[in-house]
């Protein structure tokens, strides 16, 4: 059972290498995109508010990984906070539809490849770093500077 895990794991993260869009790459590059589409729709639009604009709006859009009123919830600290950056936002959303609302599946799937919960701790926050450089990578390429 533990090597059937073990393929299915390496066959969906095959499919993420093929189609990146499907995983938390897409969700960098849409986030990246609606901003960039929001900030040339109304440049006049104060940073904090474009970015409450995004938050709002993937709590809006399906697919929907809990209901309205948790995922208003997860993201209030960050509507609340007046210095939040596109980054501190795009990782929100990832942190929270990649892990926090899937944390027992997450915990079982790495159970299940006979990994011990430490080192699914320990897979978990490479896996968190890898989202935050890339993050960090494709706005930096990707952001329309303000003129």
């Amino acid at each position: 059972m533990k090597v059937f895990h073990t393929i299915m794991a390496l066959i969906q993260g095959l499919l993420l290498k093929i189609f990146p869009q499907l995983g938390y790459k897409g969700v960098i590059n849409t986030q990246i995109n609606i901003y960039n589409r929001l900030r040339k729709q109304a440049p006049e639009m104060p940073e904090n508010d474009l970015l409450n604009h995004l938050i709002i709006s993937r709590i809006e859009a399906p697919p929907r990984v809990a209901s309205k009123e948790e995922e208003y919830a997860h993201y209030k600290l960050l509507l609340e906070n007046p210095d939040k950056t596109l980054e501190d936002v795009i990782w929100a959303i990832i942190e929270y539809e990649n892990i926090v609302s899937r944390r027992e599946y997450v915990f079982t799937r790495f159970s299940k490849m006979g990994l011990s919960p430490l080192e699914a701790l320990g897979e978990i926050e490479n896996f968190k770093a890898q989202i935050v450089k890339e993050i960090e990578e494709s706005t930096e390429k990707r952001i329309r500077k303000r003129s």
